[in-house]
């Protein structure tokens, strides 16, 4: 998992400087041609919605890198079998792909704001229901429906933003900022925690800890500080 993380990390800012190359040619022209772009004002929508994004981001971190943190012990618990266990660890990330695909038409059909509501109440649903399962399958259900919920609020809140967000300097920098840092940062908070929590705790509260605290400060902030 450490590895995977600096193979995120390392490619998502990567893909970020290919996206920004026009920096490096700045960079390489003499002072007489170098013309400074102007500053970016940031107003007080435009942190509270960063704050939002970054928030949502931390938590889609936490909930992809959650499986493999607690798969194994589930796996000792509810005694199930390696192809299970296996099957445990990717059906999210089915689920994310099959979210992102429809997050589009969703959000245009409902609404960004609804549907970035609606998929963080579930986020919260699920995790509470993945922590009281009795069995295998309910687990591997909770966590399909947590992939299509962290799917679709991880691609609308992009909409959202360009929606929303003063102007499009800001919505780059905002890009970068919960792209290339908030999830790997989020998946390197839960396999901390993990390291001091898991095994004192347990894999059921330990999914309520890492999970929800994150989810709830952007339904709060989308419903007092945000308006349309």
């Amino acid at each position: 998992m450490f590895f995977h993380f600096i193979w995120t990390t390392v490619f998502q800012t990567s893909a970020f400087y290919r996206f920004q190359g026009h920096t490096l040619v700045n960079l390489l022209m003499s002072d007489e041609q170098l013309v400074s772009p102007p500053a970016v004002l940031w107003k007080r929508r435009d942190y509270i919605l960063a704050s939002i994004a970054v928030l949502i981001k931390l938590g889609d971190g936490v909930e992809l890198y959650l499986p493999g943190v607690i798969t194994q012990k589930v796996s000792c618990e509810l005694g199930v079998s390696s192809v299970q266990e296996g099957i445990l660890a990717v059906i999210l990330y089915l689920c994310y792909a099959v979210a992102a695909i429809i997050s589009v038409p969703v959000a245009r059909k409902v609404g960004e704001k609804m549907t970035l509501f609606l998929s963080l109440y579930l986020s919260i649903l699920f995790a509470i229901l993945c922590a009281v399962v009795p069995n295998y399958y309910t687990l591997l259900l909770s966590r399909a429906l947590t992939g299509l919920c962290v799917g679709l609020n991880s691609c609308t809140i992009g909409l959202y933003l360009a929606k929303n967000l003063s102007t499009k300097d800001i919505l780059n920098q905002c890009s970068f900022l919960f792209e290339a840092l908030a999830v790997p940062v989020g998946g390197a908070w839960v396999s901390l925690l993990g390291w001091f929590l898991l095994d004192t705790v347990g894999w059921r509260i330990f999914v309520l800890i890492t999970s929800i605290p994150l989810f709830v400060p952007p339904i709060l902030a989308l419903h007092c500080c945000v308006r349309e």
